[in-house]
């Protein structure tokens, strides 16, 4: 190497770090990020850890229809906890053209919690072992055990999140062009793959008015470096006696009539924490949603104090949509009782 060389090369490398000095940055944080969490974290761990933390509910004095979006925090775009092996069912409601998404998830999880699942590769073929449940699947191929599956449904055998992959159609409209949904509320895969997010979205109150140009806008402008995430929550009724996968598994709704006058220990928050990623190779979005349930007894006064301020601003044709007259009097009469318990408390004169 010449004297030139010498002195040019360092130059050049100086000048590419200085341009590009955000996406390395941004890079080597991130990288620095996943190896401090997957030093950590080991089957044990994930027996003891608890849930990713729900966004709370914010008690906004007006209602409108809110996209809500974030930065994703990218070491945290899958998550684990304690309730895995509770939660870790399948059904096989999936189609085709997911491999890139059991790819990316297969990588993500052994590069985030190493001890729970490690990657193999037996001659041309990549195979991702469960240590917490003992199975295997076939990364390369959509296959598991020996046993044909899609690429989909496995990958939501390893997560806690339902898993769909939205496509662009001829029309330029994002669909639902796959799916493995264990937990839908007043869905099923069966009844709406295929359809657009704008039919998708119908029956929900305002959103075509308030939301639907900024969701268009913002699934067109999602890239591989810059995934993001929102939050979301619903009211359930759950019946008494019914099994954790019942209550979680709501295709037709999440309040039924016949369930008047429910406990505050039977009305659920159900909140979603939803994840969008863009696929670096086929261009599609794999949209995640790990789903948390709460007891309205269990709910923190200043939350259960957000909920009734929120309530009062929904209009009549919102409200019965969220199901308000199955367990908004309840709600309001169990926060009303909080309210003054709190009160009572803080009134009495310490000894």
């Amino acid at each position: 190497m010449t004297v030139f060389s010498l002195v040019v090369l360092p130059i050049c490398l100086l000048l590419l770090a200085v341009r590009y000095q955000k996406p390395i940055h941004s890079w080597l944080s991130q990288f620095c990020k996943l190896r401090q969490h997957a030093s950590s974290q080991s089957p044990t761990d994930v027996k003891g850890m608890a849930p990713y933390p729900a966004q709370p509910i914010r008690g906004r004095e007006r209602y409108r229809v809110m996209m809500d979006i974030r930065k994703l925090d990218v070491a945290n775009w899958l998550t684990l906890d304690k309730n895995y092996m509770e939660e870790h069912r399948c059904l096989p409601e999936s189609r085709d053209g997911c491999q890139e998404a059991l790819e990316e998830v297969s990588q993500f999880l052994c590069e985030r919690f190493p001890s729970a699942f490690h990657k193999t590769t037996e001659g041309d073929e990549s195979v991702i072992e469960n240590r917490m449940t003992g199975e295997k699947f076939n990364v390369t191929q959509q296959a598991a055990s020996g046993n044909s599956t899609d690429a989909l449904e496995a990958a939501v055998r390893l997560t806690m999140e339902d898993l769909s992959v939205l496509m662009l159609n001829e029309d330029g409209e994002y669909y639902l062009a796959a799916s493995a949904s264990l937990f839908p509320t007043g869905w099923t895969v069966s009844e709406r793959i295929g359809w657009t997010i704008s039919r998708l979205h119908e029956p929900v109150p305002l959103w075509h008015q308030q939301v639907a140009n900024s969701v268009s806008k913002f699934l067109a402008r999602l890239t591989p470096s810059s995934p993001m995430e929102r939050s979301n929550y619903f009211v359930e009724v759950k019946r008494p006696g019914e099994a954790l996968s019942e209550i979680l598994y709501r295709p037709n709704a999440l309040c039924e009539k016949a369930l008047l006058d429910p406990s505050p220990e039977e009305i659920l928050i159900r909140r979603e924490r939803q994840t969008f990623r863009r696929m670096p190779r086929t261009g599609a979005i794999v949209f995640g949603v790990k789903t948390y349930l709460t007891p309205v007894s269990q709910l923190p006064l200043k939350e259960l104090e957000n909920l009734a301020t929120e309530m009062k601003t929904w209009p009549d044709y919102v409200s019965e949509y969220k199901g308000r007259h199955v367990w908004g009097a309840k709600v309001l009469e169990y926060y009303k009782q909080r309210r003054a318990s709190a009160d009572d408390s803080s009134a009495t004169p310490a000894v």
